[in-house]
């Protein structure tokens, strides 16, 4: 028996365990604020990204956070 998995299922499957993680900080000195999938909470909270080094768990707009995140 083959199984088969879709390329987009992988993907989400790799995004939704990057959002898992804890967001990164990153480095560089740009501090702004962005927002990130706290797991925990099931929210879209705030923190400070420097602007290099970060993850996947970091967006521009808590719309988008939550769009993305809420029903993973």
């Amino acid at each position: 028996m083959q199984l088969w998995v879709s390329p987009s299922l992988l993907l989400l499957f790799t995004f939704c365990q990057e959002l898992r993680s804890e967001f990164r900080q990153g480095w560089y000195g740009t501090w702004e604020l962005q927002k990130y999938y706290n797991w925990r909470t099931y929210e879209c909270e705030l923190f400070y990204y420097g602007g290099c080094n970060g993850n996947g768990n970091d967006f521009l707009r808590k719309a988008a956070c939550e769009k993305t995140c809420k029903n993973t």
